[in-house]
Parts: C-alpha cells; structure tokens; sequence
C-alpha cells in the first residue's frame, strides 16, 4: 500500500485474479465512496483427459464418452484431431461423445488448447472398439501345378480382441507336417505347400474367431489357368470391314487343351423384362461359341492370335475368352470391345456410334449373361437347335495362327 492509497501487486500468480475494490469512508449523511479495480492474470493453458489414463475400450454399440479438461487465462479453445486429421465439429468443446456403430470410429483421439499465451498443449486418448474380425486376400483363386511351391494368403486386417485363427480343407483343420506349414506374421497368415501334390489341389478356408463374431475366406489351388488377357496392339489388331485379328495370353503350367471364343454384337446393357411379361423373341446379343484349338506348349504362359472372318462392317463386337487345360475350365476374360471398319459405302459404325473403334477392355465384375461355364454348353445347343446354327456358321468363319511370344 503506497502513501496516495495505491495498491501494488508483484510477482504475479493465478490466484491474484481478482476484483480489488478500495473504499473512502465518510461520515453521514455521506456514504462510502468505492472504486473496484480488476486484475486478469493470464497463463498458459493445460490439459487433462477424460479418462484421465487416455485410454478408452467399448464394445461395438456402447457410448465413446471422451473429453479434455481446460485450465488458463484467457479460456482455452479446444480443437480435436482423429488420427492426425481435423475433426469437422459444429463448435469448439471440451468433450466427445458418440455411439460406436463401427470399428473405424476407433482411433487416437487428440485434443489441442489454445488461448493465445505461451504454446498451445495436446493431449491424446487412444479409443479401442471390440468388434469381429475382418479378414481380406489379395488373391483366392492360386494357379499351381504339381510338383511346385505354393501359397495361400489371408491378412487380419482387424480384430478386438485377439482372433483364433485357424486353416481349413472340405470343413476339416488342414494337417500340417514338413511338408505343408503354416506360417502367421503379425497379421499376415500363409497355408504354405512346399511340394504341391494332386491330392493337395481342393477348396482352403482360412477362418479369424473372437467372442464377438467369425470371419472366413475362400481359396481354390488348383491347376485350372489363370484367367486370360487381351492384348491391345495397334499393330496386331487388325479390322477389316468383315475381320478382326484377336490376342492373348494365360498363365497356365499345363498345356492349354482348347479356347473358348465367345462374341456378339455390342448393343449396350441389356433391359430386363418385366417377370410376368411374355415374349418369344430371342435376345439379339445372345453370345456365340467358337471352340479353338489349343497348343502343345507346357507354358507357363500361352499366347495366341485368331483372325475371325465374316463379321459385320461398322459394327461394334464385344470378345470373351476361356481356356481349357487337364485341370478344367478358367473363368472368363475381361470384356474386349472392337469394331470393324465401315463397308462399301458406309463412313461409321452404324452401332454405338460415339464409341472410338480402337479396341478397349472391360473388366466384368460378375459372368455375363448366359456365361457360366456349367450353362454355357447347354446355352448354346438352345441356339443351334433352334435354327441358329447356320447363322452363327455363315457369320464365322475362323482362320487359326498361333503366335508364339
């Protein structure tokens, strides 16, 4: 207190945030005469979570209730990040709360204050959400032959808690020995045949299980081909008005016995009926077969090349190929769409106009219609019983060259 009544205040803390108020007493009928002043110290913020551990566990549909506890002069603002990405909140608070429907809602959580003096302060709470496993393959259909190694791969790409794992054949837990391991990596699970036999070729499942749910995946090793592949090549694809020259390739370690060739026209999506609607006309872009020939080459890689004659000018088409090996039948080949060149007097395809007649792929996410491998003979005996065969034999005529890569 200095002689004029002055108040000074040093060495400042938090705790002299206050309202100082001096007072001048005078007798009556005065009254007291008062002067109030205010003193804000202000300081750093700080930060404590809640839970105050940082450390959350809930079960899938139970309530994430999370949040971060502020002190400081000015008051902090709080702003949140979820795995190192900026949370989109409405508004700026303290405290989280949500429902855990997914386990991609699990995360690090981090809180950060910030009032301006000093540094802003984090703070991180890591979410756990229990859930059933989820498990994922690269590939499920793996190519082999006997004699060679091979492997079967599954990844864990979740699981809380812990999975029991477990390889299957036909139901039954694969028997492992010298010969066939397995082999697990942190999430990574490989069934591993170090010398296939034929007795090994079959359907694998490998399977995660926790208390709160199961899940599997298929695999076939099998000698069957891979699936083939188009090849575009503008100096091997050549059209003509009424010939188109078609390339490809398939993995397969043993001899290709024979192609299936299927093509149509390509008039866009088909328009499915009404189910009570009754029609006896054929679709006009049913698939025709041709059956090829294949090779004498053990592989692993076949290549061929097929000229298809008597096609349509200015049309598009649309290919699909199968291939055949002592295994059985591969599944088909993605979507080639081409076109032939405009005939005497014609400039443009007359069908599907806009499109470019360089050819292109499709990859098919399903079989086509009237494609699996099990209906497709069957499919096309309807066709040539019913009068077709002539047609589909005037329209093409197949001049075999086998190219040799």
């Amino acid at each position: 207190m200095h002689a004029n009544y002055s108040l000074q205040v040093d060495s400042l803390v938090a705790d002299d945030t206050a309202d100082y108020t001096c007072e001048v007493l005078r007798p009556e009928p005065w009254g007291p005469i008062r002067q109030t002043h205010s003193i804000e110290v202000q300081y750093p913020p700080t930060v404590k979570t809640v839970p105050e551990d940082g450390f959350l566990e809930v079960r899938k549909g139970e309530y994430v209730d999370i949040g971060c506890e502020t002190t400081g002069t000015p008051a902090p603002i709080v702003d949140w990040r979820k795995n190192g990405e900026p949370m989109a909140l409405l508004e700026h608070r303290a405290r989280i709360r949500f429902r855990a429907e997914h386990r991609l809602l699990a995360g690090v959580y981090e809180c950060t204050a910030n009032n301006g003096v000093g540094d802003p302060v984090r703070a991180a709470i890591r979410v756990v959400i229990h859930d059933a496993p989820v498990v994922t393959a690269e590939k499920t259909f793996i190519h082999t032959a006997i004699g060679l190694r091979a492997a079967l791969s599954a990844k864990v790409e979740f699981s809380v808690p812990p999975a029991r794992t477990a390889w299957y054949r036909d139901g039954r837990p694969v028997k492992t020995d010298d010969r066939v391991l397995i082999i697990a990596q942190e999430n990574v699970h490989q069934l591993i045949f170090r010398n296939v036999r034929k007795s090994d070729l079959g359907n694998y499942t490998f399977r995660a299980e926790n208390q709160l749910g199961m899940a599997d995946v298929a695999f076939k090793l099998t000698g069957v081909p891979n699936v083939a592949s188009f090849k575009v090549d503008a100096t091997l694809n050549k059209a003509t008005s009424t010939s188109f020259t078609l390339i490809w390739e398939v993995d397969s370690y043993s001899t290709i016995i024979e192609y299936n060739l299927w093509l149509r026209p390509y008039y866009g999506r088909l328009v499915t009926p009404e189910p009570d609607a009754l029609t006896t006309e054929q679709p006009a872009n049913l698939w025709s077969k041709i059956i090829v020939p294949g090779d004498s080459r053990d592989g692993p890689i076949h290549s061929a090349l097929y000229t298809v004659r008597g096609l349509t000018p200015s049309t598009v088409y649309e290919a699909i190929v199968t291939s055949r090996n002592r295994f059985g039948w591969s599944k088909p080949s993605a979507v080639l769409h081409f076109a032939t060149e405009p005939g005497a007097g014609r400039t443009k395809p007359s069908t599907m106009d806009y499109m470019d007649i360089t050819p292109t792929l499709e990859h098919i996410e399903s079989e086509p219609h009237n494609m699996s491998q099990a209906q497709v003979s069957e499919r096309y005996d309807e066709l040539t019983n019913g009068g077709a065969r002539e047609t589909v034999a005037a329209i093409f005529v197949l001049t075999l060259l086998v190219y040799f890569r």
